[in-house]
């Protein structure tokens, strides 16, 4: 194109040139040169035209490009911007369930710690229980054993009062019926006993005494 266009400027220099030049030579001539230059020229401009309309479908083929890229371009950011608004939505409704998931789980955090308390104070309850039933226990012992230690005064001071019974012979006690003219110290006498003795063992206040009574002689 460029080299039509200089071809172009030098041709109408030339005619120019030639228009201002001394004439020379007849007039047909200059007419026939002249017709000569004037087609060349047409033929030029023809030509240059041609390329114009070439070079302006060129620019129509690449603004119909330039436009499709565009819709293209535009269709890809649109497709684009879907798939990155539909993962941001996706990535969101996670988030919201990861939250909602991590809020009961604290909750069931609280009440476990809440009832980790309870069970912690329950403990700390029953230890003390366990502490004073152990100590009640411990006192229990103390005094079974004590008792124990009693008990086993007593059962040797038996054995030992046994021993004893074994040396020591028990008086013979007999039975008396009282008769007129009797009295506690008669009877007495007649048993070498004292009336203390007599009337101890048959729990008599007095000396007082009936016929027919029976009294113990120790």
């Amino acid at each position: 194109m460029n080299k039509t266009k200089h071809f172009l400027i030098i041709s109408l220099l030339l005619l120019i040139t030639h228009s201002c030049s001394p004439l020379k030579s007849s007039p047909n001539e200059e007419k026939h040169q002249m017709e000569l230059t004037l087609h060349e020229v047409q033929t030029n401009l023809d030509d240059l035209r041609h390329e114009l309309n070439c070079f302006q479908t060129e620019i129509q083929i690449l603004d119909s490009k330039f436009s499709h890229q565009e819709e293209e371009s535009l269709k890809i950011k649109n497709t684009l911007l879907d798939k990155t608004q539909n993962k941001l939505d996706l990535v969101s409704s996670r988030l919201s369930q990861i939250e909602s998931k991590l809020t009961t789980i604290e909750q069931k955090q609280f009440a476990e710690e809440d009832e980790l308390n309870k069970l912690n104070s329950h403990a700390n309850e029953t230890t003390t229980a366990l502490t004073q039933h152990k100590n009640k226990l411990s006192d229990l012992e103390n005094s079974y054993f004590s008792n124990q230690k009693q008990i086993d005064e007593i059962s040797n001071l038996k054995l030992t009062l046994k021993d004893i019974a074994k040396y020591i012979k028990p008086s013979p006690i007999s039975s008396y019926k009282v008769k007129k003219g009797d009295s506690l110290e008669k009877i007495a006498k007649n048993h070498k006993v004292t009336v203390e003795a007599i009337k101890q063992l048959n729990q008599l206040n007095n000396d007082l005494i009936v016929v027919g009574q029976d009294i113990k002689i120790p």
